[in-house]
């Protein structure tokens, strides 16, 4: 019995008859390159609504909107940005009420976005954020902005980027 276990536990030291090896280099680690994501937002030339590519963490409509309220604090050539001092909170999605006589766009959307600070948001602030969602759906029908401050929610009521084609720069066509 004795000698059956001797047996048994060098078997066991032993494992399988393989020999290890030892540490070998494999290379260096896969990496995963995603793809640069860049959409569309307005800003301003000498007043007028000029498109701009910037980089987005996605197309997501949370993201794009933060990329063009971080796009005014940064711009360059010359492009400014009447979203300066409102900070962007975030944006919700809803099917448009409304029957719209769009024989290839059958459904459509109202998107709402949201922000904050303690000054009103003016006429070019409005239509930068307006074309900017606009611009990156075409099944966006209409957008609403409101604006929170110590008071509570202000509406600035419910857009669409026609409204601000006055505002175009020369040369550029806004989304419908």
């Amino acid at each position: 019995m004795r000698k059956r276990l001797s047996v048994l536990l060098l078997a066991a030291l032993t494992g399988c008859g393989v020999t290890s090896t030892g540490v070998q280099d494999g290379g260096p680690p896969p990496v995963i390159s995603p793809k640069a994501a860049v959409a569309t937002v307005y800003l301003l030339r000498a007043g007028k609504l000029e498109p701009s590519s910037v980089a987005v963490a996605s197309h997501s409509m949370d993201n794009v909107m933060a990329a063009l309220f971080e796009a005014g604090t940064r711009s360059t050539s010359g492009l400014t940005s009447e979203l300066t001092g409102l900070v962007w909170q975030t944006s919700q999605l809803t099917r448009f009420g409304a029957v719209r006589n769009d024989p290839d766009n059958a459904d459509g959307f109202r998107l709402s976005l949201f922000v904050s600070g303690a000054r009103p948001i003016t006429k070019k602030a409005q239509a930068q954020m307006t074309c900017t969602a606009m611009r990156q759906r075409q099944d966006i029908w209409a957008v609403t902005i409101t604006r929170t401050d110590v008071t509570g929610p202000v509406s600035y009521g419910e857009h669409t980027c026609r409204e601000f084609w006055s505002l175009a720069a020369p040369g550029r066509q806004l989304p419908r």
